[in-house]
């Protein structure tokens, strides 16, 4: 019995050995599968890289990819009839343990590169849904990796498109303006900033007096901003530094203030925001003149080296210096200059009717073009053109926008006579305008803190594009009235105003005349992953509300005001320029501190009433979709954006 009872003990240690031995390979196994899949993710992302260097590396396309090239854009990249992507032959047809599916036109990228003890190889084709779109493709890696167990692979496949905005890298605050100065006042800007216009010999183009200056990282930036914007890389690597670049074509800069910096010091204290790592400045190229008590900047004062000089005030990496880029703008954007989105050439952005587009030059050579973008699909709150120009339906007449223009002017709900109207009725024609295939879906909410359309349900277009709004300021408005001004969700508890989904307003406004007038803060709404905004699968930078989520977006022929008020947060697109170069921005008798992240062009900064120093943060990523000056062929701020990802 003994004997035997030993037998079956041996037998059942030995079946329990076996077991083990077989849970370890199998988590081997498990293990080197998902490591496979993670070299085949590597190899995806290293596709929308390359992708991406296509886009922002110039200023050909057969220029070698440098630092500096890659900061002059091409003008008409186009990887489908060059049969390159970012240098690199698309003529080698795709390995065939790529496609067990049988898919086609696939080309190879990348061949077996090594990564994490496993390789990758990468293919691209156009996307079979847009076969001849530039700016979009479809990626597909194997990821394989081989352990004492034997090989995994994984097949992994990610549409891509460009989106393509009108914004020059390294110009998110982009400003020209007359003789007397472009910008004035005192102001801490965090980014880019581009002078493109200072006429007159001794032009003052900017003045950086107390605890102002520019800044290369998000060092001060209001936790309500921060965590609305994308301040970390799809990696999860937070933003160290906005790639801070200055460039001014004409006119004086000048530095009189020990507390003001173009860059601060590396290390140390100031007010510039100088926390390691990284904070001078990416890059300075002028073609003006350096002056001021402390705008020691020039060469002949101890220069732009701040990795090598005690100058504090005066801060860039010593690689980065120059004249300003010729082939950069040389006029700043207006709206009637050309624009390309998703592909589709417009050779006016917004273009008033009664009046011509300037541009006779297609923006999508041999492509799809039409005259204008803007007004052809905006709803319209206009009382000046009739019953046929006003696009509000309580009556159906011009009446209705007389009513709800007079409103906004003083920050009031509409009211029609029978109480406040908060979701304001749209016409059907004008509905189907936008694309709803529900005619009656339309409203529009643009009062009592909250600013919202909606089409068929959902607050942005069928095409994922933002609902455009056209505002025509009404003639018998007095001179210093806003056309339209912000109103808060409440004066005491919550003065924000807030915006869900993705809008852009125009106000057609005389030159000189305030357009916009923001006196509460404006901020988008928190929600992310929105499906109705393409983000329903979730990623970068869809995890973030603004811009894939929510998109604001406030441009104008008149000015742009923030008006008198205490403390507030701002986030969304501004743009103010006309042929008169006034298009002004400007903060007047704020007594707290006034910040605003996003992207802000206009033909002058205004901050000398601005009570407070105000503070500007670039929102890296930005889809601004406003124009450019040559428009974004012609070199524009580019951002990948991935969809449908797929496991072959």
């Amino acid at each position: 019995m003994g004997l035997m009872l030993v037998f079956v003990m041996t037998i059942l240690g030995l079946a329990l050995f076996n077991v083990a031995r077989l849970d370890a390979r199998l988590k081997l196994d498990s293990q080197t599968s998902v490591q496979a899949l993670e070299i085949a993710e590597a190899g995806l992302e290293r596709g929308l890289h390359l992708f991406y260097l296509e886009f922002t590396c110039g200023p050909l396309v057969t220029s070698p990819i440098t630092a500096a090239n890659c900061a002059n854009p091409p003008a008409n990249p186009n990887y489908i009839t060059d049969n390159k992507l970012a240098r690199i032959s698309l003529a080698t047809a795709c390995p065939a343990s790529l496609l067990p599916d049988g898919a086609t036109g696939f080309k190879q990228l990348v061949l077996n590169q090594t990564f994490a003890g496993g390789t990758y190889t990468v293919c691209i084709r156009p996307d079979p849904d847009a076969p001849t779109n530039q700016l979009k493709a479809q990626l597909r890696s194997r990821g394989v990796l081989t352990a004492i167990t034997g090989t995994a692979a994984h097949i992994v496949q990610i549409n891509a498109t460009a989106i393509v905005t009108a914004n020059k890298p390294h110009a998110p605050f982009a400003i020209g303006g007359p003789t007397g100065g472009a910008f004035r006042g005192g102001a801490r800007i965090a980014g880019s900033l581009q002078f493109v216009k200072c006429p007159g010999a001794g032009c003052v183009a900017a003045n950086f007096s107390g605890n102002s200056g520019i800044q290369n990282n998000y060092n001060g930036l209001n936790a309500g901003l921060h965590d609305r914007i994308p301040w970390k890389y799809a990696d999860n690597t937070t933003v160290n530094t906005l790639g801070a670049v200055l460039k001014v074509k004409e006119g004086e800069i000048q530095v009189t203030a020990n507390s003001a910096c173009v860059g601060g010091p590396e290390s140390g204290g100031g007010s510039c925001g100088n926390t390691p790592p990284q904070d001078t400045l990416s890059g300075v190229y002028s073609s003006g003149t350096w002056s001021g008590s402390q705008g020691r900047c020039s060469p002949a004062q101890g220069g732009l080296n701040g990795a090598t000089t005690t100058n504090s005030r005066c801060n860039v990496w010593t690689s980065a210096q120059g004249a300003y880029p010729p082939g950069e703008p040389a006029a700043i954007p207006l709206l009637s200059d050309s624009t390309i989105i998703d592909g589709v050439g417009y050779r006016c952005f917004f273009n008033p009717p009664g009046s011509t587009c300037p541009n006779s030059t297609d923006p999508v050579p041999g492509g799809t073009n039409f005259p204008e973008y803007f007004y052809t699909s905006a709803w319209r709150i206009d009382a000046s053109r009739g019953d046929a120009g006003c696009d509000i339906n309580v009556t159906g007449t011009a009446a209705d926008c007389t009513t709800v223009l007079t409103a906004l002017q003083t920050a009031a709900t509409p009211d029609f006579g029978a109480g406040p109207v908060l979701a304001l009725p749209i016409k059907t024609a004008a509905c189907t305008r936008q694309g709803a295939t529900d005619a009656t879906s339309c409203t529009l909410q643009i009062a009592a803190g909250q600013l919202v359309g909606f089409i068929d349900g959902v607050p942005i277009r069928p095409d994922l594009e933002p609902i455009n709004v056209y505002l025509k300021r009404l003639g018998t408005a007095p001179a210093a009235t806003p056309t339209f001004m912000t109103s808060p969700v409440n004066a005491v508890t919550d003065n924000n105003m807030y915006y869900q989904g993705k809008v852009i307003i125009v106000a057609d406004n005389p030159a000189g005349t305030p357009a916009f007038e923001i006196d509460t803060g404006l901020l988008s709404d928190t929600t992310v992953n929105q499906a109705w905004a393409g983000c329903g699968a979730g990623g970068y930078p869809c995890g973030y509300p603004y811009p894939a989520n929510h998109f604001l977006g406030m441009l104008t022929t008149g000015d742009i005001k923030l008006g008198a008020g205490g403390a507030r947060n701002i986030l969304a697109t501004f743009f103010a320029a006309n042929t008169a170069l006034t298009g002004k921005f400007y903060v007047t008798g704020a007594t707290g501190t006034v910040q605003v992240a996003g992207l802000v062009s206009a033909q002058q900064f205004d901050f000398t009433t601005a009570g407070t120093v105000p503070q500007l943060y670039q929102a890296p990523w930005n889809l601004g979709l406003v124009p450019g000056a040559a428009g974004p062929a012609a070199g524009s701020f580019v951002s990948i954006v991935s969809s449908k990802w797929d496991h072959i």
